[in-house]
């Protein structure tokens, strides 16, 4: 027995030992850093403090400049070697090797002399990255930071640069992304996606002697596949974009100077997105690419107008291969290539649809059907009905209510019609206050609000996901002066989280 407990301690003592091992085998060491702070002063007699130096490391870090006591500070430098470079105008720059340790912070003082004149023209410049597709074909971000090493001239020249940066070969001239700076690194933004890149660096002394770098070039990567769509106000005008919640990766796919509003993607393929924008003072409805590219207005003798629509009373066919919108009191189908519009219905008296859904399955069955709102001329003064998609039989589904409906919405399945209804506020305007978003059956049964107790504002523009398993919607407050935001649920109203800020007008499809 005695034998056994040995031998199992052996095997207990080993087992902990490889667990060990492997624990230690799979660590991965944090960075480490220190800091690197000093001061500047002039070489005269006093030892003036020095405002307005740039210092900059190489390797980079973060370039800063000195505050009126000439004073500096780098935070979170990554332990290592470094050279530390001191420069201002008409001074000359002076550079002093360091090594940071974890936790410590180098203090350094610089004293920088007047510049002497310039007596040559700057050297040739080597850039250091990124590098030029013909060494490094990476498709880089559509933020990037190039890099150059100072190409110095004698000691004591101050050099400035020019970036010049080109979209493509085709472009001969570029555009001066940046002039007369003294750093080695300069950060461009905004990049397209799916472009090639061509930049170069000019280099001058103060005699105005100047030298041109190489020209580089660099891809940044493919367009990216986002499956939010929205419009987000952007300088005066309200725009469509795309994104698909990752840093970098949110595009704006209409600049029209207008307003483009409602976007809607095509079911199926998902290749084009339907919006709407004003022609001559009415609401047409266009289509695009998902790159915002290959524009094409649908609607032409017939925009989409009626009642209190601002724009969104379209939708597309469960197919994708036509459009459905109000005009007036009719309700039009027209193929997605504006061809063959006609018309399916007559909207009841006194109402005209200006918001609808087209569902390709109903009360979980395989079978299209409509539902619209018949909007009267009060924006409170509307109705939901239902219908055949060739506009027969048609039944009221929500009646004429005391406060503001809006956007219904058929469920995944076709079983139940979501909306927004206003808390008994009318007003002629058309402002909402607490809009909640309600759930109905099919058959007019089992009213339920969705919105719960811990939303504040209004829930309005609700919608499902095309797998049915989370709605999305838009929240705006009472008083409408701060940012709308775009949230999702489930279908049930639970787990409500917030998406995008600045956001309305909410759709999504699965990439």
């Amino acid at each position: 027995m005695r034998k056994f407990y040995t031998l199992f301690g052996l095997f207990l003592l080993l087992g902990w030992s490889m667990l060990i091992i492997s624990c230690n085998e799979s660590t991965v060491e944090p960075d480490l850093y220190g800091t690197i702070s000093g001061t500047v002063k002039a070489s005269d007699s006093n030892n003036t403090p020095m405002e307005g130096v740039t210092i900059t490391t190489s390797p980079g870090t973060t370039s800063v400049t000195t505050n009126a006591e000439g004073q500096f500070s780098i935070g979170e430098v990554l332990v290592g070697d470094y050279s530390v470079t001191a420069s201002k105008e008409d001074y000359s720059s002076q550079n002093i090797s360091i090594t940071v340790r974890e936790g410590q912070d180098v203090v350094m003082e610089f004293v920088l002399q007047d510049a002497p004149i310039d007596k040559k023209i700057p050297d040739n410049i080597t850039y250091v990255s990124p590098l030029d597709v013909t060494s490094d074909a990476t498709k880089l971000p559509t933020e990037v930071t190039l890099t150059w090493n100072n190409g110095e001239t004698e000691k004591g020249d101050t050099l400035y640069f020019d970036v010049v940066l080109y979209e493509g070969a085709a472009d001969t001239e570029g555009v001066k992304v940046a002039t007369n700076i003294l750093d080695t690194t300069y950060t461009v933004n905004g990049l397209k996606f799916e472009t090639t890149y061509l930049w170069k660096i000019v280099a001058r002394n103060k005699q105005l002697d100047e030298v041109e770098g190489d020209i580089w070039r660099f891809n940044t990567e493919d367009f990216p596949i986002n499956g939010y769509i929205f419009v987000k106000d952007s300088l005066n005008s309200r725009d469509v974009y795309s994104w698909d919640l990752q840093e970098n990766h949110l595009v704006r796919l209409t600049d029209g100077g207008g307003d483009e509003l409602h976007p809607k993607i095509m079911p199926g393929s998902h290749s084009r997105i339907a919006y709407s924008a004003m022609d001559n003072g009415v609401f047409h409805i266009y289509s695009m690419d998902l790159k915002g590219k290959d524009v094409f207005k649908v609607t032409n003798d017939r925009p989409v107008v009626g009642n209190h629509n601002d724009g969104g009373g379209f939708v597309w066919s469960p197919t994708g291969d036509q459009l459905m919108y109000g005009y007036y009191n009719e309700l039009i189908v027209i193929n997605n290539d504006g061809t063959g519009w006609q018309k399916i219905a007559n909207s009841p008296v006194n109402r005209e649809f200006t918001q609808m859904d087209w569902t390709y399955q109903f009360d979980n069955r395989s079978e299209e059907k409509i539902v619209a709102l018949a909007q009267g001329d009060k924006p409170y003064d509307n109705e939901i009905y239902l219908m055949d998609p060739d506009g027969g039989n048609m039944t009221v589904l929500v009646p004429n209510l005391e406060g503001t409906l809006s956007n219904p919405q058929f469920s995944f399945g076709g079983d139940k019609v979501i909306f927004s209804l206003d808390s008994l506020y009318e007003d002629d305007r058309g402002i909402q206050r607490d809009a909640r978003i309600y759930s109905i059956n099919i058959d007019g049964t089992g009213w339920t609000d969705l919105s719960g107790d811990d939303k504040t504002g209004n829930d309005l523009q609700a919608k499902f996901s095309e797998t049915g398993e989370k709605i999305i919607f838009m929240n705006v407050s009472n008083s409408g002066t701060e940012k709308k935001t775009i949230w999702t649920m489930d279908p049930d109203g639970s787990n409500r989280e917030q998406l995008i800020y600045n956001g309305e007008m909410p759709d999504w499809y699965n990439p």
